[in-house]
């Protein structure tokens, strides 16, 4: 049976009921991740090759998996690398490369735009970007900046995660106060819903 990842609705609904999300980078923090509150397993780094068995192993842990694509070893931030996680039944894929959201769209996976932004410039430059990319969520890093930045963020009609350097539950409160969804966060005390 062929698996079906929930629609960017659904994604959102999941992430907006317990807002912080695990950002594994490592094997390691794996079994940390699936024994969360985390509704959310967000794998920033790691092997192409064992992604079939870790996307699985957290499935059947009731979470939701997404890939950052442009980190993983093995594979290619293109519309074939795309496809394979799709196949493998990854449910959101993260990029830095706007021209991906249709791809990640129309394979029926949710798309997520991770902006970096290290200069005012940048902001002007993000806005333009996502409206063409039209992505099913935005995700700003680093995201403890969010607070500072997000009245001078343009207005994106979709919801904006924030990730990077959220370590306390008073950078996750300040995070969602200012209107995000949610986090993405290494921090394992905070996996779920973070704010104690």
């Amino acid at each position: 049976m062929t698996y079906v990842p929930p629609d960017p609705q659904a994604f959102i609904a999941r992430v907006a009921a317990k807002p912080c999300c695990a950002a594994i980078t490592a094997d390691t923090y794996v079994d940390a991740a699936m024994s969360s509150q985390a509704p959310v397993v967000f794998i920033l780094r790691g092997n192409g090759l064992s992604l079939t068995t870790l996307v699985q192993r957290i499935h059947e842990a009731g979470k939701l998996v997404a890939v950052h694509i442009d980190l993983i070893s093995g594979l290619r931030h293109d519309r074939a690398g795309v496809a394979w996680l799709a196949g493998v039944g990854v449910d959101a894929v993260i990029s830095s490369h706007g021209q991906l959201m249709a791809a990640i769209r129309n394979d029926g996976m949710t798309a997520i735009h991770r902006l970096l932004l290290v200069r005012r410039s940048q902001l002007d430059s993000a806005a333009l970007a996502i409206s063409r990319s039209a992505p099913s969520i935005v995700e700003v890093l680093p995201g403890v900046i969010f607070p500072s930045i997000v009245d001078r963020m343009p207005p994106f009609k979709m919801p904006v995660l924030a990730g990077g350097f959220i370590r306390t539950t008073s950078d996750v409160r300040a995070v969602l106060n200012a209107g995000a969804l949610g986090v993405t966060t290494s921090t394992s005390t905070l996996w779920g819903d973070g704010v104690g």
